[in-house]
Formats: C-alpha cells, structure tokens, sequence
C-alpha cells in the first residue's frame, strides 16, 4: 500500500532517476502524470486479467462478451454506429467482431427501414445465453479485485474516471 508521506518514495520514483526532471514533486504535472499512470496501468492489468480469465472461463474473448452484453442491455433498435460509441471502438474492429457473433448465430442484423446505409444489430437467444454464462464470472472476478475497496471508495473512483471520460470526449470535441 502506498505511503501518505510526502517523504516517502515511490518505486517508480526510485527506478526512474530522470523522472523529476520532467515532474517537479508536488507539481500539477506530477500529480497528472500519476494519476494518467495509474489509469493505464489498472486498465492494461485489468484488461489483461479479465480477458485470460473470460477466455478460460467461457471461451469467449473480450470484444465478443463485451459487445454481447451491451447488446443485452441495450434498448432496441441499437445500429452500428450508437454500438461502436457505447463500446468505444473503431468500425474495422467492430465489423470484425459482428461477423464472428453473426456467424456462430449470437446476434442478427436487420435492415433499418428507414436507412438503407444502417443496419440494426439484435442480440440472439443463444447471445442472451452467453451473456448469462459470461456475467456470474465477471462478477466474481471485480468481486475478488475490489473486495477491500469500500462502497464509497468504488463511488468516487466511478465519479473521477466519469469526469475524465467526459473531459476527454470534450477535449476530442473541441479539437475537431
């Protein structure tokens, strides 16, 4: 566990002599830099964790589960495009993935009546029946990582990560 000492030192300060020079202790930059550290750190292990254990468990890889359960909890009709944002990833990727669950029957795309350009997405019976195979381990899995996070704790991360979520989206927008 980390020390609240400001004396203390940090392995990565230790193994990273150089690091002040960019970083002035006690600095803005400094904090942003950890901060934007410890996101990607926890998102790569998360992901790495996560993905090993899905596919061990269930035989389904992160971009099919993922997309398997927005689907089921999605309001129909969902399209290609509102997917993709909600799963915040690219077309080619995307399309990929789709092809896969289409082929193995997990989802069907329907025409949009109202855009010939657009298809709707549905998720399927034998989808709805992975999603459910898919969650009890997922569950079990944020339930042995964050077991010594408190309720309160887990709120104010979701707060900080959901404003850094927005000022990305806003700093996107503003850069065209």
């Amino acid at each position: 566990m980390p020390s609240d000492s400001p004396d203390a030192a940090s392995p990565f300060d230790i193994t990273t002599p150089q690091y002040r020079a960019y970083f002035p202790e006690g600095s803005r930059d400094d904090v942003e830099f950890r901060l934007t550290r410890m996101l990607s750190l926890s998102a790569r292990r998360w992901g790495t964790y996560v993905e090993s254990r899905m596919l061990a468990a269930t035989g389904e890889s992160r971009s099919r589960w993922q997309t398997l359960f927005v689907l089921s909890v999605a309001t129909p009709p969902i399209t290609t495009s509102l997917l993709s944002a909600r799963l915040a990833i690219q077309w080619p990727p995307l399309i990929r993935t789709l092809n896969s669950l289409e082929e193995d029957g997990l989802i069907r795309r329907i025409e949009n009546p109202t855009d010939r350009r657009s298809r709707y997405i549905e998720i399927t019976p034998a989808g709805t029946e992975v999603v459910n195979k898919v969650q009890p381990v997922l569950s079990q899995i944020r339930s042995a990582v964050f077991g010594s996070l408190s309720e309160e704790d887990m709120r104010l991360a979701t707060r900080v990560l959901e404003a850094i979520a927005v000022g990305i989206s806003d700093v996107q927008e503003a850069s065209g």
